[in-house]
């Protein structure tokens, strides 16, 4: 099969999934629904053959670093020797992102298998009050799991979690990062409200996990909360006592330490850049020893696992070649708490570089301070647009006039590609290009190295 048979093929089975699922029958924004959409997927699930009892699962929610968390997670259980199901959300590139097993994604033919498995479960119970979308979406990954024989699945919250639609599963452990402001206008009101949302993976059947440090109380109060309410043991993860950051690698690597009953280990490196990975790596080793009852997950596995645990376009970098002069950077940082610590990481990416920004969002999300710095700390600034079904984006023309109508050398350019094309343009072989913002901007992005069709062959990011 050809590449433009293979992204054929692959583009009319995922039509189903991002245009009828989302453009018909679709609730308009002042719709009540009666039911949570946590509900609509359990009335669903009989219908498919309950799939989600199939497999075991650890369940990961917070703000930020729940994607990290969950890859880190499913890399150390396959390197123990544990058959892994990892699903994250969203995809930045391919659909099959969603559907990772042992280091590999869905073949095109297994998704058209799925989605055609799919079709008439869904059109069955389809509706203007139904979510189907999103729960068609669950469904797939639910079901490769179940037809590939997976022992753990390791699954990222879609949104909140207590009501979210994959909090459906076997649970074995719950994981909870951190909380932050992202997506309160629909959690909250308040904080408190984000947290116990978040808290609601926890359930009376499963361990759980917590990152606790101070910009963790929220998540760690409502843990304990939740944890006391359903009588299930809670194990809280610290810094300084359970690990801490070492010196980076020579090549900048982060590097840290690991404590706990089971395993000491004086030295881990990660695949994932950025200190902030530090404690998504000791929540993840975490959650691994609470959900491995046989006693698979020794250090060995431990240090194989985050050795090669990467999210793409997560301060992910891509060294001078043929179709960059320069170092670019691709960072997903789509909320305040993400944005924060990819300020903090600029430094490690060279303090005294030239920078040369690329940012773009959706309409739904309101640049804050942390671009405001971003803006001020770069030499040239290109604002752009995120392409997304049925989500609109920001215009680059009002981000321009809103947060650098004073800045010397801002423009805007709507086209992703071009707008990375005018930063390189701008750029000397020493500076440094940063793409960030929407996580579908980054994906766009991407596939200037990685064209989503060689994804889909290679059933891998990379």
């Amino acid at each position: 099969m050809d590449d433009r048979e293979l992204w054929s093929r692959y583009e009319a089975a995922n039509h189903y999934i991002n245009e009828d699922l989302i453009r018909r029958d679709t609730p308009p924004p002042s719709s009540k629904r009666e039911k949570t959409r946590r509900e609509w997927m359990l009335g669903f699930l009989p219908r498919l053959g309950d799939p989600q009892r199939a497999f075991g699962a650890v369940h990961v929610a917070g703000t930020s670093g729940k994607g990290s968390v969950c890859a880190m997670v499913a890399e150390i259980l396959r390197a123990a020797g544990v058959r892994t199901g990892l699903h994250i959300s969203p995809y930045l590139q391919v659909a099959t992102e969603k559907l990772w097993i042992d280091g590999l994604l869905a073949s095109v033919e297994h998704y058209e298998a799925l989605i055609e498995w799919l079709r008439p479960h869904a059109e069955a119970c389809r509706g203007p009050e139904v979510p189907m979308h999103g729960m068609g979406s669950v469904a797939l990954f639910l079901e490769h799991f179940r037809r590939e024989a997976v022992e753990l699945g390791v699954v990222e919250v879609g949104v909140g979690g207590g009501s979210d639609l994959t909090n459906v599963l076997d649970t074995r452990v719950a994981a909870i990062t951190n909380v932050g402001a992202d997506h309160l206008e629909t959690l909250g009101p308040t904080l408190n409200d984000v947290a116990r949302h978040k808290a609601g993976v926890i359930k009376p059947s499963c361990r759980a996990v917590v990152h606790a440090s101070h910009d963790g109380e929220l998540a760690l109060l409502a843990a304990r909360r939740r944890a006391a309410e359903v009588g299930a043991p809670l194990r809280e993860v610290r810094p300084e006592r359970d690990y801490g950051l070492l010196p980076p690698a020579p090549n900048g690597q982060t590097r840290l330490w690991f404590r706990s009953d089971r395993l000491h280990i004086d030295t881990l490196t990660l695949a994932c850049g950025g200190d902030v990975q530090a404690q998504n790596a000791a929540l993840a080793i975490a959650a691994c020893e609470e959900a491995d009852s046989a006693g698979r997950v020794d250090a060995e596995a431990v240090c194989l696992g985050l050795s090669r645990a990467r999210l793409a376009a997560r301060l992910e970098r891509f060294a001078p070649g043929p179709k960059n002069h320069c170092e670019v950077v691709l960072d997903g940082a789509h909320n305040p708490d993400k944005l924060t610590a990819l300020l903090g990481s600029l430094g490690s990416l060279g303090a005294s570089r030239r920078l040369h920004l690329v940012f773009g969002g959706l309409a739904s999300k309101r640049p804050g301070p942390a671009v405001t710095e971003l803006v001020r700390r770069a030499s040239t600034v290109t604002f752009t647009e995120p392409a997304v079904y049925a989500k609109a984006p920001r215009p680059a023309t009002e981000l321009l006039a809103e947060l650098a109508i004073d800045h010397a050398h801002a423009s805007a350019e709507p086209d992703c590609a071009a707008a990375v094309d005018r930063a390189l343009s701008a750029a000397e072989a020493e500076d440094l290009v940063l793409v960030t913002g929407s996580i579908y901007l980054v994906g766009q992005a991407r596939g200037r190295w990685h064209p989503p069709v060689t994804v889909l062959r290679r059933r891998s990011s990379w």
